[in-house]
């Protein structure tokens, strides 16, 4: 099968994941699975999104670093409250707190 344009590909998406240490780049809830099926685990029984940080229709690609995982209401509220197809904001990593995973010392 083959991917869609904006769309990331599964290893992208668990990288990205584990780059901000199995939580959501947004709120910082844990999250252990990708899509529905970490709805069970969740803390407020939501899917885990992939969200590009500079969109498509911005010249935003499917790298990595263009890419984190939220919770479904974080990337509701991202794209302008579910503004997905005419939204007009993009971020940058900094914009998302939990983009790289905390070191404890």
């Amino acid at each position: 099968m083959s991917q869609r344009l904006g769309e990331f590909d599964e290893f992208t998406m668990l990288k990205a994941l584990e780059r901000q240490g199995h939580r959501c780049a947004c709120c910082g809830t844990s999250i252990f699975c990708l899509g529905e099926a970490g709805r069970d685990s969740h803390k407020f029984g939501e899917g885990a999104h992939a969200h590009h940080i500079k969109p498509i229709k911005f010249d935003g690609d499917n790298s990595e670093n263009n890419c984190v995982i939220i919770c479904e209401s974080c990337h509701y509220s991202v794209h302008e409250g579910g503004n997905y197809r005419f939204g007009t904001v993009y971020g940058v990593s900094s914009d998302y707190p939990y983009f790289k995973r905390k070191r404890c010392r």
